[in-house]
């Protein structure tokens, strides 16, 4: 007889084993910050840097913005693409990559999707996030550990062909920033694969 509560277990496992994975493998994440008592207009700065005092070759990815304006007086360094298209920040040149960006507080929210990766065998690098007030200073309130960023995450390239990078949660104020892993096609394919065997399982059972 088909065993509908195995079944949910061994889906959970298996959903659970792939959020496990997205977790602690680089990939693309959600990052939004909470910017309700914040003020009307503002600046966010995204930097990407390597290492101290050691050379490092990395990339991050920005896309799906939301509460970002005015592209025309970005500030950009070492950084490719636009606000339509989305922006490469890229290390390889100087070490460095900083977007300064105008931003609206006053809508609540603003957002952006994130994607790192790096050169084989390259050190790792930190990515951050940082709040300014419209007079381009830094907000009263944002600054975390290091005096400055309201988010920071460490990037290590992968080891070897094959493997992925890894990304460490250095720092960041909850109350201000979610970051979320963006699940990869392959896992919404497996998790609509389960949905679909429990509709199943849960038909066959009725008609029995």
């Amino acid at each position: 007889m088909f065993n509908l509560t195995t079944l949910r277990r061994s889906l959970l496992a298996i959903a659970l084993g792939a959020c496990t994975t997205l977790a602690s493998a680089a990939g693309t994440f959600h990052v939004e910050l909470n910017t309700q008592n914040l003020g009307s207009t503002g600046w966010i700065d995204i930097q990407l840097g390597s290492a101290p005092m050691q050379a490092s070759t990395a990339w991050a990815d920005l896309s799906h913005f939301s509460g970002f304006i005015d592209p025309a007086s970005a500030q950009l360094s070492d950084v490719t693409g636009s606000l339509a298209t989305g922006y490469r920040l890229d290390t390889t040149n100087a070490g460095w990559s900083d977007l300064f960006h105008q931003v609206n507080y006053a809508g609540g929210k603003i957002s952006f999707d994130l994607t790192i990766d790096g050169a084989i065998g390259s050190n790792y690098s930190s990515f951050s996030v940082s709040l300014y007030d419209a007079n381009q200073q830094l907000l009263s309130g944002t600054a975390g550990a290091d005096g400055f960023s309201v988010l920071r995450l460490d990037f290590a390239p992968p080891a070897s062909a094959g493997e992925s990078g890894s990304l460490l949660v250095n720092g960041y104020d909850a109350s201000l920033v979610q970051i979320t892993a963006v699940p990869e096609p392959s896992s919404w394919m497996m998790l609509g694969a389960g949905v679909a065997l429990l509709g199943l399982a849960r038909r066959r059972q009725l008609q029995a």
